[in-house]
C-alpha cells in the first residue's frame, strides 16, 4: 500500500521549493538575499521533530527561521560585548 500523505521531509522541502520561489521573484535584492538565507536554515530543525511531528511543516521552516535569528543576534550581542569591555 501507498500513502496517500506526504512525508514531513517531502512537504517540507515543497514548503521550502515554494517559499524559495517567492524569493526569488521578490525584487529587493536585499530583501531577496534576507529571504534566501532564512529559507536556507530551513532544514535545520527537521531532525528535531522528526519524533513529534508538527501539523503542518510551515512551522518547522518557521522555527528554523527564527532560530537562526536568534543565533545571529546572540552573536552581535557577544561582539557588541567583547567590544566594549576592549574599550574600558
Amino acid at each position: 500500500m501507498g500513502r496517500s500523505a506526504p512525508t514531513l521531509r517531502t512537504a517540507m522541502r515543497r514548503e521550502i521549493e515554494r517559499l524559495s520561489r517567492l524569493a526569488r521573484a521578490e525584487k529587493d535584492p536585499e530583501m531577496r538575499k534576507a529571504l534566501e538565507e532564512l529559507i536556507g536554515s530551513g532544514e535545520g530543525m527537521l531532525d528535531a521533530y522528526f519524533f513529534d511531528p508538527p501539523s503542518d511543516p510551515m512551522e518547522i521552516v518557521l522555527m528554523s527561521a527564527l532560530v537562526e535569528l536568534f543565533r545571529r543576534v546572540s552573536h552581535l550581542e557577544k561582539r557588541k560585548e567583547r567590544s566594549n569591555g576592549q574599550r574600558a
